[in-house]
């Protein structure tokens, strides 16, 4: 029974195997299968059967929506940069609110969508140093912000003009997480 088994899995492999390579030898981009070629030529044109194009350096043309145009060259001058929402460095002033009342000023700067700036954190008499990072999306504004003692502020906030205002999650290698309210306005 035991060779009977062998055989037979045995059988099976070589019959699996000619079968991979009955496929394997069938190229189809190659002469025999013009069907699948005309195909690609209606997807993707003419242009990936012929060789790449040249400019007069003998430099690749770019792709552009997978053409390659005589004409298509990247910008030399140099783009815009993006309009600030903010002036390049800011005074934001925050409270936060839970069982504690928290009072932060940081000086941010942005770029493009980008957030960050430093400042301090003061809790009662207690005030520390904090950093400061984050994005914004139309109003939307995520921010992070961390004190020296490594306790972390997340805090999502909506602009209402220069009013900021939302909601927070505190996470403290000491404290258990907790949340609060976040309000505040930038200078």
């Amino acid at each position: 029974m035991k060779y009977t088994n062998t055989r037979s899995l045995a059988a099976i492999l070589i019959l699996i195997f000619l079968a991979v390579l009955a496929v394997a030898q069938e190229d189809p981009l190659g002469p025999s299968n013009a069907g699948a070629m005309q195909d690609i030529r209606k997807t993707m044109g003419d242009d990936i059967f012929s060789p790449v194009q040249q400019d007069q350096k003998g430099n690749a043309t770019p792709v552009i929506t997978g053409k390659n145009l005589p004409g298509s060259m990247a910008s030399q001058q140099p783009s815009q940069p993006k309009a600030r929402l903010l002036s390049p460095t800011s005074t934001w002033s925050l409270n936060l609110l839970d069982s504690l009342e928290r009072g932060v000023v940081l000086e941010m700067s942005q770029s493009n969508d980008v957030l960050f700036g430093k400042g301090t954190i003061a809790t009662g008499s207690s005030l520390q140093n904090a950093t400061a990072t984050g994005t914004i999306s139309g109003n939307k504004l995520n921010l992070d912000v961390l004190s020296d003692d490594l306790t972390l502020y997340r805090l999502s906030l909506t602009m209402n003009g220069k009013s900021l205002s939302g909601d927070y999650h505190g996470y403290s290698t000491i404290y258990v997480p907790w949340k609060g309210i976040a309000m505040g306005k930038i200078n």
